[in-house]
C-alpha cells in the first residue's frame, strides 16, 4: 500500500461528496489536486503511488458511472476521471519491471507467490490459499512477474493458471 493512499481516498471521497452536492468548485478543485498528485507521482517513478491512483480514480469513476441520472456537469467529470485514468494507465504501463532480485526478495508478495508456485502452477484463487496474501495483492504481483519473466500464465476456462518459468 502507498504511504499517500489514506489521503487519496480522502481525496476520492471528497470529490463523490462534491458531485453529489453538485458543488462543481470544489469538485474540480479535487479533481486538480488529483491530477497533480498523478503527475508528480509519473514524475518521480513512484510505482506505488501509481497503482493506489489507478486503484481510486477507477473507484472513484465506476462510483460516478453507476449514480442515477447524472447531470451534464457530473458527466463532465466523469470524463475527466476517465481521462486521468488512462494517463495513469499509460504510466504505468511504460514503468519497466522491477529487477528479479527485487522481486525475489523475503517478505515481499512476489517471494511468497514465487515460493508457491515452486510446488506446481497455480490459479489466482489457490495463490491467495497458500500465500495468505489478498486477492489484490496477487493480481498485483502477477503481472510484474510475468514482465520480469519469471512467470507465465495461461488460460483454462475462467481462471488463469500460473507457472514458474523455467530456463
Amino acid at each position: 500500500m502507498s504511504v499517500l493512499e489514506p489521503a487519496l481516498r480522502s481525496l476520492t471521497d471528497a470529490l463523490l461528496e462534491a458531485v453529489r452536492r453538485q458543488d462543481w468548485a470544489v469538485a474540480d478543485a479535487e479533481l486538480e489536486t488529483l491530477a497533480q498528485a498523478a503527475v508528480a507521482a509519473v514524475v518521480a517513478n513512484r510505482t506505488d503511488d501509481l497503482a493506489a491512483l489507478a486503484r481510486l480514480v477507477a473507484r472513484c469513476h465506476t462510483a460516478l458511472s453507476l449514480a442515477e441520472e447524472l447531470g451534464g456537469e457530473a458527466m463532465h467529470r466523469l470524463g475527466q476521471l476517465r481521462a486521468l485514468a488512462l494517463m495513469i494507465a499509460a504510466a504505468r504501463g511504460r514503468t519497466p519491471p522491477r529487477p528479479a532480485d527485487a522481486l525475489r526478495a523475503p517478505g515481499t508478495p512476489a517471494a511468497a507467490i514465487l515460493s508457491a508456485l515452486g510446488s506446481g502452477p497455480q490459479t489466482c484463487p489457490a495463490l491467495v490459499e497458500a500465500t495468505g496474501l489478498s486477492a489484490e495483492e496477487v493480481g498485483s504481483a502477477l503481472p510484474e512477474l510475468r514482465a520480469a519473466g519469471l512467470v507465465h500464465s495461461w488460460p483454462a476456462g475462467r481462471l488463469t493458471v500460473n507457472a514458474l518459468r523455467t530456463g
